[in-house]
């Protein structure tokens, strides 16, 4: 499953005092001509914009917008690819003594809450990603070295050195991933009122806590 790429308040704030003025302009530039591209992919169909069409409408030429985007299937998945290695850095960093399926839980919420207070982009990247090539709609929330990397920390979460020797941490793993890339799926389809995050959870809860219990349906977003 791909996330979407916006950016969290926690990021802006390291970004807006960490960086020197011409590297925040650059960013703020790739910002304008990601969010750009979101509206005209929403509001046309990935297939029908070109990246001239995008650097049109922001007022840069198509050279400059190649020196900042490499290329407009980026503007969907490049944060996405780069932030799943924060997937595993958040399951590293949870504490060593809680359950290892509530860790592999908190490690993914933890990437989808950084996406609960902009709807309005939520909302744009959901179209433009719907209306994207399959190939792009199937990005996966982890790659195969990401997966190989978490399954590798938890089997030794759970006391195992070689995952090869014990599948556990291989079917939490996977079974986790699936459940939160048919959420992702289910919302890109159907989740005009629901936020992703909060199906996201649902899933997860499904594949943790099995039938122990009900689960309550995710909560309904207030129009604005």
């Amino acid at each position: 499953m791909s996330m979407p790429i916006t950016e969290s308040e926690a990021d802006r704030t390291e970004r807006d005092t960490s960086m020197p003025l011409r590297e925040r302009q650059r960013m703020a530039l790739r910002a304008e001509i990601q969010q750009v591209a979101l509206r005209l992919f929403a509001a046309q169909g990935f297939n029908n914009v070109t990246t001239e069409a995008i650097a049109d409408e922001v007022g840069i030429s198509p050279s400059t917008f190649f020196r900042h985007v490499p290329s407009k299937e980026y503007l969907l998945l490049g944060a996405a690819q780069r932030g799943r290695a924060q997937i595993v850095a958040n399951f590293r960093a949870r504490p060593p003594d809680e359950d290892v399926g509530d860790s592999i839980t908190a490690s993914i919420l933890a990437r989808t809450s950084q996406f609960v207070n902009d709807d309005e982009t939520l909302e744009l990247w959901r179209r433009a990603m719907a209306s994207a090539p399959a190939e792009l709609r199937r990005a996966s929330l982890l790659n195969r070295a990401d997966c190989d990397e978490l399954i590798g920390a938890v089997a030794s979460r759970l006391g195992s050195a070689d995952p090869a020797a014990d599948m556990r941490a291989g079917v939490l793993v996977r079974a986790a991933v699936a459940a939160v890339e048919y959420a992702y799926e289910w919302w890109l389809t159907y989740g005009q009122s629901e936020s992703l995050h909060a199906l996201t959870e649902q899933a997860l809860q499904l594949v943790t806590r099995g039938h122990d219990g009900p689960i309550p349906p995710p909560r309904r977003r207030r129009r604005r």
